[in-house]
């Protein structure tokens, strides 16, 4: 009889070096994270501690030792960590979000600005953005496509992203 407690293999030691490697970005990626974000970071303990101190040396060989130790407690602590993925995550997935958005808002500007889509995407823009004035913005896309006006240009997207920020 097998007194093992787990049917899984061990890993190989290129599988454990992956992992470690991965764990070491993970710290380098609190390191320089941003400001806010680092607020917002659920940490505490001597992981917080040890963070702050990265953050804080700005010797190059310095703070690749300090970051070699935070990623050492961060192997050791496993719930830690999780929550830490699970945030980070959680930021990508906003900023991706963010991102799509913004796309979306920059597309639909250009399709005004094209004199053979500006129909369409003007009954779009009264489809899904309500709180839009379409007449303003018909008035401002002829003036982008007449005169390659591009304050007019920038104006659009800043009347798309307020009726759209306003929805939400």
């Amino acid at each position: 009889m097998n007194d093992d407690f787990s049917d899984q293999p061990p890993l190989s030691r290129s599988a454990k070096k992956r992992a470690a490697k991965a764990i070491e970005e993970l710290a380098a990626t609190l390191a320089t994270m941003a400001e806010a974000d680092y607020r917002r970071l659920p940490l505490n303990g001597l992981i917080a501690e040890e963070l702050q101190q990265a953050r804080d040396i700005k010797s190059h060989g310095a703070r690749k030792r300090q970051l070699k130790h935070l990623a050492g407690l961060l192997r050791e602590d496993d719930e830690s960590r999780e929550q830490i993925e699970t945030f980070i995550a959680d930021l990508e997935r906003g900023h991706r979000q963010n991102t799509a958005g913004f796309h979306r808002l920059e597309e639909l500007r250009e399709g005004l600005c094209d004199p053979g889509r500006c129909a369409e995407t003007l009954e779009e823009i009264e489809r899904t953005l309500q709180s839009v004035d379409t007449a303003k913005i018909h008035r401002l896309a002829k003036s982008v496509q007449n005169s390659a006006d591009k304050r007019a240009f920038r104006e659009i997207f800043r009347l798309l992203r307020d009726a759209e920020s306003g929805q939400k």
